[in-house]
């Protein structure tokens, strides 16, 4: 089996001893190794569309944001591998996927292939949400070195200073053709948030569909009390945040509002969200895949 390690030496500060124990593991089972470690935001996705073959399976080692990069540039029926490195790593906590390289490469050589569905933002693909508004001020005011530094302590930072920005920009987002307002708009293809949190309990990132959350009531104290509900995985619980399946999603321009995916920076409004038309294999323990398969 051919397989190529795509990793980021910059996510969660580099891991380059487990990258050494990832390669060794997947060699002691009779994989063909290939390493590639990228140098630049995008440049995962430039090296796989540049390539003029596929391996067997492609194995992206960093945080959400080189997996998203991967996924970007990955040819169809190639399925992907995970060994999450990175700050916040929600795509493993979704799919429960371990951590250490000995098991990653017992999944990549003999793990089960799960079926998900990505969403695609502006012709870009992303597997775990897209934010608009106070989501996306925090994504995009992260401090980077800070990030190298503390990890998510970065993003509370950024979370803390963006709060009184809340409520002072209103977006026009339709949703399968019916228009709504709101001051925050998150749209999930995954349960999780951040980590640990449960963000939406109706997301499902094996569903060809999309889970919208509208934030309808301005105010400071407003936002606490969703950021307080993320917490305890209740969000959709909280008057004033409408939950909404959706299968294409339109938010209107407004200039210079920026945009978040997988959470990473992802251009500026407008955008157009939609489930992706090419669905995308992940390897998964067979426990993942008996989880998703009972939902």
């Amino acid at each position: 089996m051919k397989v190529l390690v795509i990793y980021n030496p910059a996510a969660g500060g580099g891991k380059e001893q487990a990258l050494r124990r990832l390669e060794q593991a997947l060699m002691t089972k009779g994989a063909e190794v290939e390493v590639y470690r990228t140098r630049a935001p995008g440049d995962a996705t430039t090296f796989l569309r540049n390539r003029p073959d596929m391996p067997d399976v492609v194995v992206a080692v960093g945080g959400d944001g080189t997996t998203n990069e991967v996924v970007n540039g990955l040819s169809e029926g190639v399925p992907l591998a995970v060994m999450a490195t990175g700050t916040a790593n929600v795509l493993a906590r979704e799919l429960g996927l371990p951590s250490a390289p000995e098991q990653v490469a017992e999944i990549v050589m003999s793990g089960r292939s799960l079926t998900v569905w990505p969403g695609n933002l502006n012709g870009q693909r992303f597997l775990m949400w897209v934010g608009v508004g106070y989501d996306a001020w925090v994504v995009n005011r992260v401090d980077v070195a800070l990030k190298q530094r503390i990890g998510k302590g970065a993003y509370i930072a950024s979370m803390l200073a963006q709060i009184g920005r809340y409520g002072s920009q209103q977006f026009r987002v339709c949703v399968d053709g019916q228009d709504y307002l709101c001051y925050t708009a998150v749209i999930a293809n995954a349960r999780y948030y951040g980590g640990s949190f449960i963000l939406s309990r109706q997301a499902d990132i094996s569903k060809p569909a999309l889970q919208v959350l509208l934030f309808q009531k301005p105010g400071r104290w407003f936002l606490v009390k969703c950021l307080l509900a993320l917490l305890l995985g209740r969000m959709e619980s909280i008057e004033g945040v409408l939950s909404l399946p959706a299968k294409g999603i339109e938010v209107a321009a407004i200039p210079g509002e920026p945009l978040q995916a997988d959470g990473d920076p992802a251009g500026v409004l407008p955008a157009q969200v939609q489930v992706d038309t090419r669905s995308l294999l992940v390897k998964v323990p067979a426990r993942t895949l008996a989880a998703f398969s009972q939902a």
